[in-house]
């Protein structure tokens, strides 16, 4: 379980109070590739054989690899990393919870998860109207939880519309271009760790675990 001193962000606690994320729950707040842990179940988490301690698991991807707050030894609020299964070492993703949670939409709404004519749409896409009704949801949702310049991003992004993207990745329909992505991720986002490795599974153990998996 994890240490009984490691204090849950209030970004994070005030999302929990407010049922977003209660699984079984109606007022559970969906976010792309993020699907929350209650606190309860925070607080029970059992670590794996050779995962490190210094890391608190609060939400995994749709792949199972899991989002933690990086606990730090000098009381500064918690950064975020992404924990991906195949990897021993896993990236520093934001400063802290709500850059996180802003990083996050900012990357989705520059995603291929959208489309124009419904045709040609992929199972998993959605279309304008319904991604601007997500948006939405997030900015009222998120208000008093994540700060006012925050809410103000998502309200601004909610104002464009889709437009055909293409690049050496492919050509798709999204919100933002790449470069434009990157412009506000740099402007609100990156800080000096920004993509950086940290160590979350002890090597040895993960090579192990990794030869017996193939044998």
């Amino acid at each position: 379980m994890i240490n009984k001193n490691y204090k849950i962000p209030l970004v994070y606690q005030k999302m929990d109070e407010r049922g977003y994320t209660n699984a079984q729950s109606d007022l559970y707040l969906w976010l792309n590739e993020m699907e929350w842990m209650s606190i309860d179940k925070i607080e029970e988490y059992e670590y794996d054989e050779g995962e490190t301690e210094s890391i608190v698991p609060f939400a995994i991807t749709g792949a199972g690899d899991k989002w933690v707050w990086i606990v730090a030894d000098n009381g500064e609020e918690y950064s975020v990393g992404l924990c991906e299964r195949a990897e021993s070492n896993g990236i520093y993703y934001a400063k802290n919870t709500e850059d996180a949670i802003l990083r996050q939409i900012i990357e989705y709404v520059a995603s291929s998860n959208f489309y124009l004519v419904k045709d040609e749409a992929e199972s998993y896409q959605i279309n304008e109207k319904e991604l601007k009704i997500q948006l939405e949801k997030w900015k009222n949702n998120f208000r008093g939880i994540i700060n006012d310049e925050y809410i103000n991003v998502i309200e601004k992004l909610n104002e464009l519309s889709l437009k055909k993207i293409k690049c050496q990745y492919g050509e798709w329909y999204a919100l933002l271009t790449l470069e434009e992505q990157d412009e506000l991720i740099d402007k609100y986002i990156k800080f000096d760790l920004f993509d950086k490795e940290f160590e979350w599974y002890i090597e040895w153990v993960f090579i192990l675990i990794l030869y017996i998996a193939i044998c």
